[in-house]
């Protein structure tokens, strides 16, 4: 027998949560051809895998990369990391479908999170041509959000859908499945997904019911309507007869840590009475987002154009300071309460910022911390990010090890030196999955490596309907991750975060090495 790649001496973990077992993986093409022990043969390329496991190639199960893509199509930090396939479209942010004349407004709205993007389609097919000219190195698993819907259907504004825009949105979500969509995300606390109601994304879930496609969630809230948050997300999925993911499962602001252990025990009560309801989780004690999104959901209402005239409106900063500042100290949105010394500016146009804290922005510019976060927020025109250090780190553990939540990075695909997204974007981008391996597998023993590589490859598979991905075995996709669970770590901290992992010496993408050494 010949092959075009032979691994041999691994320890083989396939994915599907069973015993490591020592064995050899051949591929063929673009497939698996065997898993077995001691497997004889010529190959045109051999890996000698002493020392390493080798897995099926880890699946991002929440990622920004559809936003940075055309600026970095290598997908290096996801690579780098074992990532073969980046599910995305998340949290309500998709570049299409794009009604004509609204690209200038789409690329505003996903302008904080990625930089603008060069659209130049309408519907989701089209994008997705574009996305295949592009050639990026990693698979993708791309969704519809429900906020590019609500702006092609709908428009900017905050207030109910008429039935025929609802149908609208229908409509564009059922050509966007046709188009290869696997299902539709939401961002509940972002403009314009959080002005839907309950009732209008129970519509659109059932209308994808029969075409089994998948609703996942950024939830209404995070922090003090956690609970209710998740229920509703539970709630959408039951009544519109689809799977259910949580994103980014948490607990924000530590007022609300304590909510951790009810949240799970409803998805576990969702579960027992049928509903196929998941969450994915990022091993960190910090997020990051869109600065904008300190400032309250009526600020939004009818696009950027109209955040940045609020902004220039005292009044309207008044009323924002009113609604969000706890006790003088803290700042509280649906993302929980945080201390100015808790929020960091990740990246901007002015590199001298990246880094620093909002209570040190304050103290630079002699303002007010609210005042000089609203400031920044108008002068780069809404185009800022920041790191939000709001959880804890034993719930990060708790939801990392509870049995039905998988691994997801929330992060964009970067490259390390000049760009994209230069600054200190958060350090997941480059070390979410080292980091589950080394930190909370290999370090703290909360579950073994079978169950971190289920977590990263046959759990997200088996959620995305993804039947020739996840498990090493024959007939399968190619897609191989080889580490070495003695140095498997994440080298990207938040001071400095454009720093590629250790220990992941090999990368398969579709039989081809990707990762070399």
């Amino acid at each position: 027998m010949a092959w075009s790649l032979l691994i041999r001496n691994g320890t083989v973990v396939d994915g599907s949560g069973a015993p490591a077992r020592a064995a050899d993986v051949a591929v063929e093409g673009e497939r698996i051809a065997a898993v077995g022990p001691g497997l004889a043969g010529e190959a045109a390329r051999v890996i000698d895998a002493t020392g390493l496991m080798v897995a099926p190639g880890f699946i991002d199960a929440h990622s920004h990369s559809d936003l940075v893509y055309d600026k970095c199509p290598s997908a290096e930090s996801k690579v780098r990391q074992g990532v073969t396939t980046e599910v995305v479209g998340m949290c309500s942010f998709s570049p299409a479908p794009v009604a004509p004349g609204r690209a200038a407004l789409v690329q505003e709205w996903a302008g904080g999170i990625g930089g603008k993007i060069p659209i130049t389609w309408n519907s989701f097919g089209e994008y997705l041509d574009h996305l295949r000219g592009l050639g990026p190195t990693v698979n993708i698993a791309q969704f519809v959000g429900h906020g590019a819907l609500r702006l092609a259907a709908v428009g900017p504004d905050a207030r109910p859908v008429a039935p025929d825009e609802q149908r609208g949105m229908e409509r564009l979500l059922a050509e966007a499945l046709g188009g290869g969509a696997f299902g539709f995300s939401t961002g509940l606390v972002y403009a314009p997904s959080v002005y839907g109601s309950t009732d209008e994304l129970v519509s659109l879930a059932r209308s994808m019911a029969t075409r089994r496609g998948l609703y996942f969630s950024h939830i209404r809230g995070e922090a003090a309507t956690l609970e209710q948050a998740a229920e509703e997300a539970i709630r959408i999925g039951e009544q519109g007869g689809v799977p259910v993911q949580i994103a980014h499962v948490k607990a924000s602001g530590r007022e609300n840590w304590g909510k951790m252990d009810r949240v799970l025990r409803m998805i576990d009560g969702a579960r027992a009475r049928g509903v196929d309801v998941t969450g994915d989780v990022y091993p960190y004690p910090a997020g990051s987002t869109k600065m904008d999104n300190l400032l309250p959901a009526w600020m939004h209402d009818g696009g950027i154009g109209k955040l940045l005239e609020r902004l220039t409106d005292p009044k309207a900063r008044q009323r924002a300071i009113a609604d969000c500042l706890v006790d003088g100290e803290r700042w509280r949105t649906g993302s929980g309460g945080m201390g100015w010394d808790e929020i960091m500016i990740a990246t901007c146009s002015k590199p001298e910022l990246a880094g620093i804290h909002l209570a040190e922005l304050a103290r630079r510019t002699g303002k007010e911390p609210a005042q000089a976060m609203m400031d920044l927020v108008l002068e780069e025109r809404a185009g800022v990010s920041m790191v939000v250090f709001s959880q804890s780190e034993d719930n990060v553990g708790t939801a990392l090890s509870y049995a039905h939540t998988m691994v997801g990075s929330d992060s964009l695909s970067l490259h390390a030196g000049a760009g994209p997204h230069p600054g200190k974007p958060h350090p997941r981008s480059y070390g979410t999955f080292p980091r589950v391996l080394g930190v909370y597998c290999r370090e703290k023993r909360l579950f073994s490596w079978e169950t971190a590589v289920h977590k990263m490859t046959g759990m997200a598979a088996t959620k995305l309907g993804l039947k020739d991905r996840g498990l090493l075995q024959a007939g399968r996709a190619a897609d191989v991750t080889l580490f070495d669970p003695a140095t498997v770590s994440d080298a990207a901290t938040f001071a400095d975060p454009h720093r590629y992992p250790i220990g992941i010496p090999y990368v398969i993408v579709n039989g081809h090495v990707v990762m070399d050494g």
